[in-house]
């Protein structure tokens, strides 16, 4: 290498795969070992489908994605020196058919109900395929639910939309009687795990560690609620409100008015709830961002989502405003260095992690805003609809799902996970309602 090109940053798809696992999941690796048989790190979604489709094409389009992204046929182990990852052959992936068309409606909506809760209570095993499920029920003749739930080591926010998008193509090529022509991908996941590793042990990684050191100093925590018991186990209480078309648009107005973003307008206003509730006034929350910095990784379906410590620092009686422009000028500051993981934040700064407790912070706000596309699968129509199970990584984790363009409805959801062993259900429920208080306070005052 010249010296010319020794300053020349190598791109993702010029690294050789990796025999390891990215730090993102390597965390969830660990905190899986730490928590057994938990469902706390599985992603679920239904998919409503309306008009006439066929499952057998379904299953075709799928496996087609899944030869295309090597991610979605990896395991994962735990070798004598770490976690390793082991790539597959393309393999058929079947869908399974429940059909509930020929029963009453109560039976039928009783009976999906039941079916849902026992697939989102899947016990994924990393070693084995597949880490994606996607079971078909037939609800009557052209209305069907597809009910999806994958292991969080091959998804994050943006892969949900991306692998959708795919299988939408993948699946109209079929029925189509032509091959799927998607655009060739620049890497493939193991790629991305070796340029990670290089990038995190290299000069960028000690000026992140240098960076995050300073952020964090002296920060501290935010208890609004009994101190976790350790339990071993992430099972949650699971809320979920909406906010009318209306409010939300209120919600922008207000942001447009206070110069922020909706996000950082509802993020602040859960940091004065923390704050109010628990007395602190120097507390960190976190929050998931999209750390797909470079263009390569946009294509690519696996784990590449981070969460990061934001530092909240507000004062008892800091009207609003302050709060705001206090969070967004922390926030603007962590965004610098998203992409570091904060598993190899915690192992540089040598922070203690303790059973049923985070070792940066307790409780979560985050939107989950990557876009997902209206799907058609020939001539049927079909929505897509995040779904929580009752489980809770956090003591507290909020995900805000916006309205946008892709989405039918102008409403946005709020999804509340509450650790049942530090909440009891009641308590969850009053903390949601003093939420709503204090967003209507927020956007009515002058």
């Amino acid at each position: 290498m010249t010296a010319g090109q020794a300053g020349v940053r190598r791109r993702i798809s010029d690294h050789e795969p990796a025999p390891g696992v990215s730090y993102n999941q390597e965390q969830i690796c660990l905190l899986s070992a730490f928590y057994p048989g938990n469902q706390a790190y599985n992603a679920q979604a239904e998919i409503r489908v309306r008009g006439k489709w066929v499952p057998a094409v379904l299953e075709r389009a799928v496996s087609h994605v899944i030869e295309r992204h090597e991610m979605l046929r990896t395991t994962i182990h735990l070798a004598h020196d770490g976690y390793r990852a082991t790539v597959h052959p393309p393999f058929a992936f079947t869908i399974p058919v429940h059909d509930l068309s020929a029963l009453p409606e109560p039976e039928r909506q009783r009976e999906l109900a039941a079916l849902r809760l026992r697939l989102q209570d899947t016990v994924f095993d990393t070693a084995r395929l597949p880490l994606l499920s996607i079971d078909a029920v037939r609800l009557g003749a052209d209305e069907w639910v597809l009910l999806q739930v994958e292991h969080h080591v091959v998804h994050d926010g943006w892969s949900f939309g991306r692998l959708w998008d795919e299988v939408q193509r993948a699946y109209n090529a079929v029925l189509d009687g032509t091959c799927p022509h998607l655009p060739p991908l620049p890497g493939q996941y193991q790629q991305f795990v070796s340029w990670q590793r290089s990038r995190m042990e290299g000069e960028y990684g000690r000026r992140a560690v240098d960076f995050w050191t300073g952020y964090l100093a002296g920060a501290g925590e935010a208890t609004p609620g009994r101190v976790s018991t350790g339990t071993g186990r992430l099972d949650g209480h699971n809320l979920e409100i909406t906010l009318p078309e209306e409010t939300f648009a209120r919600i922008r107005d207000r942001a447009r008015d206070l110069a922020v973003s909706p996000f950082v307008l509802m993020f602040s206003t859960y940091a004065r709830l923390l704050a109010d509730l628990s007395g602190e006034t120097d507390f960190c929350v976190g929050t998931a961002v999209n750390a797909r910095t470079e263009t390569e990784l946009e294509p690519l379906i696996g784990m590449v989502v981070n969460t990061i410590p934001v530092r909240i620092a507000v004062g008892r009686a800091d009207p609003f405003p302050s709060v705001v422009r206090s969070v967004q000028s922390s926030l603007f500051r962590a965004l610098r260095y998203n992409d570091v993981p904060l598993s190899l934040v915690v192992r540089r700064l040598r922070l203690r992690q303790k059973r049923g407790r985070n070792p940066v912070f307790q409780h979560c706000f985050s939107f989950h805003d990557s876009e997902v596309p209206r799907l058609r699968f020939g001539a049927a129509t079909a929505e897509i609809r995040e779904a929580q199970n009752q489980s809770a990584k956090f003591d507290m984790n909020v995900v805000v799902i916006p309205p946008s363009a892709t989405r039918d409805a102008g409403s946005a959801r709020m999804f509340w996970q509450f650790s049942q062993n530090v909440f009891t259900r009641d308590e969850a429920v009053e903390l949601v309602s003093e939420y709503e208080r204090l967003l209507t306070r927020v956007l009515h005052e002058s």
